[in-house]
């Protein structure tokens, strides 16, 4: 179930994860597990924005380390959608090491029905001791609903992670709107208002391929609209699934340009007046907007939890999940670390320090001020509801289809499909969706597939 927050890939990451893969096909493996001295090292595998490796190494690592003098953390940050490839190569490899992974909770399921099986060990007796008491309702029904589909625990929630809506108020109060939209009927009415008064209009993210940006951003804020509107998205072309897209269609009148470079990093136009509205963006933006060079005080920043469908407000529940791969060695090292990132301090410091949503429900106690907006916000969308994807392992499949058959000829070419032709780019979405798990995944998944009511969003 996919990182509800910026990755960026960059090209030194990527050369990086190259050697290393040549590294572990001729056998030879750079980190060890415990040195002369007796320290037990072990490396904590994310896929993190840049901000967010900073606070992981220079505070939450240090932290760890001072509690556990005899433990050295290395983090390797990889790029979007690495961690699995990387585990999956050290299992092949048949020398895993003392690792603990953070995965996009979406992703999750390429480890658990890869080729080799599932790949996770399963740590339901130790559980107990590593989980606090105090989970998130999200949270612990995502863990009962782990035990019912896979039989055990195999990973641990860690971060949740549920996007937001960001509007600038100035320019909604001079175009005479008092409050932003409640659903997406109201939000078509005021950008309608705000086009009119000379306002700039709706950001969305719609880069479908930037730098390494394949449509994945695109793909998940078009996730959570399907659900809104009742569809179950991984179908494709459900009623739900076509009246979101013929919602998005009119929306589309307002988008302003730069949309089609929009993906997970992009929000700064809301400080600088290119948008007055930015649909869809995760939390930690929050703390970028308010800080040097921006500096956007709560006068002029608004957040909340965004406009809801004609069937619900529901929010995709991302973020990520921790597990310890099968083979992994110095596992009580390991089960302390996540103990660690799973404690009411650390939780509480991403919260304030990276807008991460705490699973510990422990870590919202006696909050400062300064975090009381971004916070009331979160706590009204979990209000309303949360889902999380399906964890299916074609869901990079599904992404690329959605984007190239159905938005990309919608909005990215020179010559764009009108609101007519949604059924039918709809339902080639969806034939050509059957088709790749026909051929992959064999009839009876096939078959699966092709009703509607499979694969729904997983309501937590």
């Amino acid at each position: 179930m996919e990182q509800v927050r910026p990755k960026r890939p960059y090209g030194w990451v990527a050369a990086i994860v190259i050697v290393a893969i040549v590294f572990f096909s001729i056998g030879y493996f750079p980190f060890h597990s415990t040195t002369s001295s007796g320290t037990v090292n072990i490396q904590f595998y994310e896929s993190l924005a840049t901000s967010e490796a900073t606070f992981v190494n220079n505070t939450l690592i240090p932290q760890f380390e001072s509690e556990y003098p005899g433990i050295h953390v290395t983090l390797v940050n990889v790029g979007s959608g690495q961690v699995s490839t990387d585990i999956l190569a050290l299992e092949k490899s048949g020398k895993v090491g003392s690792i603990v992974a953070g995965q996009d909770n979406l992703e999750i399921g390429q480890l658990i029905y890869s080729t080799s099986g599932n790949v996770l060990m399963n740590v339901t007796s130790m559980a107990p001791a590593l989980m606090p008491a105090t989970l998130i309702p999200a949270a612990s029904n995502l863990v009962s609903y782990e035990k019912t589909v896979f039989g055990g625990i195999y990973f641990f929630p860690f971060r949740a992670n549920i996007p937001l809506t960001w509007y600038n108020k100035t320019m909604f109060a001079d175009a005479g709107i008092s409050s932003p939209p409640s659903n997406y009927t109201v939000m078509l009415q005021d950008l309608q208002i705000l086009h009119s008064k000379g306002e700039k209009g709706l950001m969305i993210q719609g880069a479908s391929n930037l730098g390494g940006h394949t449509g994945s951003s695109t793909a998940t804020e078009l996730y959570q609209i399907m659900v809104q509107f009742g569809g179950n998205p991984l179908y494709i072309n459900d009623s739900g699934d076509l009246h979101a897209m013929q919602m998005v269609y009119n929306l589309s009148n307002y988008f302003v340009p730069d949309y089609k470079n929009g993906y997970w990093g992009s929000y700064n136009g809301l400080a600088v007046g290119n948008y007055s509205l930015l649909y869809y963006q995760w939390p930690y933006i929050y703390n970028t907007l308010t800080s040097s060079p921006y500096n956007m005080s709560n006068n002029v920043l608004g957040v909340y939890p965004g406009p809801a469908g004609p069937v619900n407000g529901n929010h995709l529940l991302g973020g990520d999940v921790l597990f310890i791969p099968k083979g992994a060695t110095n596992v009580p090292s390991l089960e302390a670390f996540i103990q660690f990132l799973l404690g009411t301090q650390a939780q509480r410091e991403t919260l304030l320090n990276l807008s991460w949503v705490a699973i510990n429900n422990a870590s919202y106690q006696n909050l400062p001020a300064k975090a009381s907006i971004i916070d009331t916000a979160l706590q009204d969308a979990i209000a309303q509801g949360v889902f999380l994807r399906n964890p299916v392992p074609w869901i990079t499949e599904w992404q690329t289809i959605l984007m190239n058959d159905v938005f990309n000829k919608l909005f990215q070419t020179s010559t764009p499909a009108g609101y007519s032709d949604i059924p039918s780019l709809l339902n080639a979405a969806h034939q050509a969706m059957y088709n790749y798990i026909l051929q992959n995944y064999g009839q009876a998944n096939a078959t699966l597939y092709n009703n509607p009511h499979n694969y729904a969003p997983i309501s937590v």
